[in-house]
């Protein structure tokens, strides 16, 4: 019994720590599972079933859409969801429409790798990549940097329209996945392939800037309880489910494989829209209008720590900052002890970590350096990001209050030194001491 009970907790334990793993697999599973079912399914009941799901989703996503742009404040990520929201919803609204007039409930016609729904599948992947770009790299998206994204959009359409008006022979019929394998060599098959590619390179940028993600959180914030990095994963998922959606309707001879497409948006937009609509933003207003250009942050640095010659008039001038910009970084290192003196002199006098909104930036109150040098200070002259910085003199004073003051709580202790919540300091003290608080208290007040 014993041994039966030890593995049955091992089992839970394991499901626990990959939880994400076993729901996503089960996601899958229902997904290909929907797709197979609700392709056998009588006609007429698809009509019916599917004009639900659409007016659902429209109602959905016009609604949710204008209700984020009204609690938006000033988040550029939330109102890009919503732009994404408006925008499904939109065309869930035309496509009522036409079938309200023709009878066709779609914006464009459902048929084997035809061009129009490529495009259409292609610009909503576009879409759908705006919203993590903003959520993972705040400021990053200009206008500029958007239109070069959408640039495949265009181009790779024009390049198929273009070859068609030039091909003297016509083009060859690829309306089933016979006629696709028969003519699988023929360039011309393959430049509509390329358009499928797209959803790809959208998920390949999410992953790319998921990865760093944390980092740079840990470099420039001493809590990480806000930054949601689960929901964004949970969006990077969603995308890849519906690009597997997509490549089965799009390569499908069958119009039904749309019903499970536009169920799946539909659990993806009540899901997405709770998310978004309560989730906390970890930035202050403004917080990226100061020192998003690492170009002209180290430019402002180099007049910071430039060094200075008489004048004309004899008053002392700053070099101009085309001669100190190249040696900039020497500078840098040659007074980062000063600056780490400074910094820790500050850190034990005013202890700034009690604060529960401490940031990067705060540095600036002594230090005369942006935010990309500050983030160099900590990963450079202390070998650890800002977060683990903070968090290390947080656990130091956690310890001190725990031997001294035996009269109080856990709760207590984790307000008076500068942590969010209970639950968020018994994590990072077990993290950094294997024990828990209790545990550590009793362990140490006994020796």
């Amino acid at each position: 019994m014993l041994r039966v009970h030890f593995h049955s907790n091992n089992l839970l334990k394991a499901l626990f720590k990959y939880k994400r793993v076993v729901i996503y697999s089960l996601i899958l599973m229902l997904v290909g599972a929907g797709h197979y079912f609700f392709m056998q399914i009588p006609f007429e009941l698809f009509r019916s079933v599917r004009w639900s799901v659409i007016s659902m989703l429209c109602c959905l996503c016009l609604g949710g859409s204008f209700l984020l742009i009204a609690r938006r404040n000033g988040s550029r990520a939330r109102a890009l969801f919503a732009f994404v929201m408006f925008m499904v919803g939109l065309t869930n609204l035309l496509s009522l429409i036409k079938g309200l007039t023709t009878g066709y409930a779609g914006v464009v016609e459902y048929k084997f790798l035809s061009l129009p729904m490529l495009v259409y599948g292609s610009v909503y992947a576009y879409i759908f990549l705006l919203y993590p770009i903003e959520a993972f790299r705040p400021g990053w998206l200009t206008l500029k940097r958007a239109i070069l994204l959408s640039l495949s959009t265009v181009v790779i359409p024009g390049i198929y329209l273009l070859l068609v008006k030039l091909q003297q022979e016509p083009m060859p019929a690829i309306d089933n996945r016979a006629a696709l394998s028969r003519e699988f060599w023929n360039i011309n098959v393959w430049v509509p392939l390329l358009i499928l590619a797209y959803p790809v390179f959208g998920l390949t940028i999410m992953l790319r800037y998921r990865k760093n993600y944390m980092k740079w959180c840990e470099n420039n914030y001493a809590s990480l309880e806000n930054i949601d990095i689960k929901w964004l994963e949970d969006y990077i998922f969603s995308n890849f489910v519906i690009t597997l959606s997509c490549y089965v309707v799009v390569l499908s001879d069958n119009v039904r494989s749309v019903l499970m497409h536009n169920i799946i948006f539909l659990v993806f937009f009540l899901y997405g829209f709770y998310r978004v609509l309560f989730q906390k933003s970890p930035y202050p207003e403004g917080y990226f209008k100061e020192s998003m250009n690492e170009m002209d942050a180290e430019i402002r640095e180099a007049m910071h720590i430039g060094e200075t010659c008489p004048g004309e008039d004899g008053r002392m001038e700053m070099i101009p900052v085309e001669e100190t910009d190249t040696n900039s970084r020497y500078l840098f290192a040659d007074k980062l002890p000063e600056y780490k003196n400074k910094l820790e002199q500050w850190m034990q006098t005013e202890k700034p970590y009690l604060r529960k909104d401490f940031k990067l930036t705060d540095a600036m109150e002594i230090l005369p350096l942006n935010r990309s040098y500050l983030s160099r200070l900590f990963n450079e002259g202390y070998g650890e990001t800002f977060y683990q910085f903070v968090m290390r003199y947080r656990i130091a004073e956690s310890k001190h209050l725990l031997l001294s003051r035996p009269d109080l709580n856990i709760a207590c202790i984790a307000d008076l030194s500068g942590f969010s919540s209970p639950p968020v300091f018994s994590r990072a003290f077990l993290q950094e001491t294997n024990y828990t608080p209790m545990q550590w208290r009793e362990q140490n007040i006994r020796n």
